[in-house]
């Protein structure tokens, strides 16, 4: 155990409201928290959770599912079903990745998605069909829509899922700006996600961003930095910075300076979305059970993992695998507490949207797969199955995480800033919600720095509010365990004693009553 006593200064925050300019919402403005991916018979399960967004399942919506050779019909069935019951549903907005993904358009399928020269013409038409028919502006909508589809991305990661060369990415997303903008001036156009895990591994300072980037792995970066940088050189053609966050909650803050620091030497600035996330794997892009083999072959040890770690982990994701009750319990806990951390930081670094992983287990990925994608192929936030007789799905579990989702939400809705509070052990995350008209909240947790895997000891650190002297404050655990709907909660008057928590790396909600 590690104990060690903290002060923690409560710091005066300055406030300002920032009104919106068009339909994206500004930096330092109430983050949007979304769920991914969404499909059909989902909603009214996943709308309980109380989160605002949805990001639809891309796959759903091919554009060779939707339309099947040139000039034929485009078929809009399942997305207005899915569009109509995640908006009837309530959810107020939804992401769609458009890609080109498909068997008669591409240049070369697997190895190639731009469009072939004769149909780009196609292409650029199913993009305008797509955002014409979701703008909300009453020509050609979907009957029955009740809010404009905004967040529209092309293509929906710069890694294998977009293969092409740069300079034909940039082509496809210059076609599909147009397009889109021709049909809506409201629409707004995010670039392919950028895939940089491990990236920031050591926390690099700008001048080693080129040595940070090229010692990632090319099954993570197929795209190098100077690719990347290719597509930030063009502002003109997206709205609003996206990334992917499949690594450790923290590596969001170095992927945020970094974007910032880019688009500086570039001179604009953007807001950002994390259009992907999924819980810490550990390992991932490779089998993790697996200890011995060609280096190419093994799965790809992620922070707060390290290499001497791996026979630890194998031996973790054996028992995963082989569904050990108590391990995969241990892991759904785990993956609670870092949806949760994740979107902290994200709306403290002034993320504008964040969709949460996942909505179900990705069950390919686990015995088949040999944890291929660690952690997250137990990430989902519920199961379903589908409904025999008749339409739709039958839930048949909810899982911690869509508990501890609903749990933040509630504890977020409304809040005008969230600030991290200054500690003398940076191993503390703890952060200051206000929301006006309501008790402040700290949200605060422990960064051990380390991995730290069942049956191995709970980190714990003596935490102490000194400000909160002579109040009464309501400590509430967040929600991870199994078969849980509600949290343990505890109302502690403080007197003339000093506020003394043991901190863990389970997030607390410590709010001050009035």
């Amino acid at each position: 155990m590690i104990y060690r006593k903290l002060i923690l200064f409560i710091i005066s925050l300055i406030f300002f409201t920032q009104a919106y300019t068009d339909d994206v919402m500004p930096m330092n403005q109430e983050i949007q928290i979304g769920v991914e991916y969404a499909f059909l018979g989902q909603a009214k399960i996943l709308a309980k959770m109380g989160v605002p967004v949805a990001k639809i399942m891309p796959e759903d919506f091919l554009w060779g599912k939707m339309q099947h050779g040139s000039g034929k019909p485009i078929d809009f069935r399942v997305l207005d079903k899915l569009v109509s019951e995640y908006q009837n549903a309530g959810f107020s907005q939804i992401v769609l990745g458009l890609t080109t993904r498909d068997a008669w358009a591409v240049k070369a399928p697997l190895r190639n998605y731009a469009p072939q020269k004769k149909y780009e013409a196609d292409y650029i038409a199913w993009v305008t069909a797509i955002v014409e028919r979701y703008d909300g502006d009453g020509v050609n909508d979907m009957p029955g829509l009740l809010a404009p589809i905004n967040y529209v991305e092309i293509g929906i990661e710069f890694s294998t899922y977009e293969p092409e060369s740069v300079d034909e990415y940039i082509h496809v997303l210059t076609l599909a700006h147009a397009a889109a903008k021709a049909a809506s001036s409201k629409v707004k156009i995010l670039h392919a996600a950028f895939l940089i895990t491990t990236a920031f591994r050591t926390h690099p300072e700008s001048q080693d961003y080129e040595k940070s980037f090229a010692g990632v792995d090319k099954r993570i970066m197929y795209h190098s930095l100077a690719d990347i940088r290719k597509v930030l050189d063009h502002p003109e053609l997206f709205d609003i910075l996206n990334i992917h966050a499949l690594g450790d909650p923290y590596e969001i803050e170095d992927m945020v300076r970094w974007l910032h620091w880019e688009t500086a030497q570039r001179k604009y600035t953007k807001p950002v979305i994390i259009s992907d996330t999924m819980p810490t794997p550990f390992m991932g892009w490779g089998p993790a059970t697996r200890v011995s083999g060609k280096k190419e072959e093994l799965a790809i040890i992620i922070p707060p993992a390290v290499d001497a770690d791996r026979l630890r982990l194998a031996a973790y994701f054996q028992k995963m695998v082989a569904d050990d009750k108590e391990t995969v319990n241990w892991a759904r806990e785990v993956v609670a507490c870092d949806m949760v951390e994740k979107v902290i930081i994200a709306a403290e670094q002034g993320v504008i949207l964040i969709d949460t992983a996942f909505t179900e287990d990705i069950d390919f990925l686990k015995g088949f797969g040999q944890a291929g994608a660690g952690n997250s192929a137990w990430g989902g936030m519920i199961k379903t199955n589908l409904a025999l007789f008749k339409e739709g799905r039958e839930l048949k579990e909810i899982y911690p995480s869509f508990y501890a989702i609903q749990q933040l939400q509630l504890h977020l809705k409304g809040y005008t800033k969230i600030t991290r509070l200054p500690n003398e052990d940076s191993r503390v995350r703890a952060y200051l919600v206000i929301r006006p008209g309501k008790p402040d909240t700290t949200i605060a947790w422990l960064n051990p720095n380390k991995l730290v895997l069942p049956d191995e000891p709970v980190p714990v650190l003596t935490f102490s509010i000194a400000a909160l002297q002579g109040h009464t404050v309501t400590v509430e655990k967040l929600i991870t365990k199994m078969n849980t709907k509600t949290p343990q909660q505890e109302t502690i008057n403080i007197g003339d004693r000093p506020f003394i928590l043991n901190l863990t790396t389970t997030p607390v909600f410590i709010t001050l009553e009035k």
